[in-house]
């Protein structure tokens, strides 16, 4: 029987009062393409990129270059490291407009980010369940109900042995925007 995804749950402090409408006036915002088995495909939802100067995450044949931390993410980098034990040096943002748009299943398993990744999410906006399922057996699923202003550590085993998505949910009408905090490797 496979082990239960090791997570987190922690509320947020209050230094994150209107993060939402800040990040989404304040960050470079795209709806990408990306080529998936050798397809290209619109994302279903819009995607920003943040890290140290110069850090490079490439995934499926798309880089994004980091051009540094704007003033608005300081307080909540600083407050994934805290929560989570550990240095990051990038985040990759996802703004879904409404329950149609979502994250099919994947692991964060690229090798710039190591064999074992910390990954850490805060989730703003409307509550969205996350889904993961046991990568060697996947009838073997967990759901966790993320909500407003909260913290998911997924820790180094989770990416390893599960993959994770955010399915679509229609009777949802809000955004909801998951700031996933990352250690990018030089490889």
């Amino acid at each position: 029987m496979a082990i239960k995804p090791s997570y987190r749950y922690l509320f947020s402090s209050s230094s994150q009062q209107g993060l939402m409408a800040k990040l989404q006036q304040q960050l470079t915002w795209q709806r990408e393409t990306l080529r998936i088995y050798g397809r290209a495909v619109q994302v279903p939802r819009q995607v920003a990129f943040v890290a140290d100067t110069d850090v490079c995450y490439r995934y499926s044949g798309k880089d994004h270059l980091g051009e540094g931390w704007p003033e608005v993410l300081l307080p909540v980098k600083q407050e994934a490291e805290e929560l989570a034990g550990q240095v990051f040096n990038a985040v990759l943002l996802n703004w879904y407009e409404n329950g149609q748009e979502y994250m099919g299943w994947h692991a964060d398993d690229e090798a710039s980010l190591g064999p074992a990744p910390v990954v850490a999410m805060l989730s703003l906006g409307a509550q969205r369940s996350f889904v993961f399922r046991y990568k060697q057996d996947h009838s073997i699923k967990h759901s966790i109900e993320v909500e407003d202003a909260s913290w998911l550590i997924m820790a180094p085993s989770v990416q390893v042995l599960w993959q994770h998505a955010l399915p679509v949910r229609k009777k949802v009408k809000h955004e909801r925007i998951s700031l996933t905090f990352r250690r990018l490797l030089s490889v």
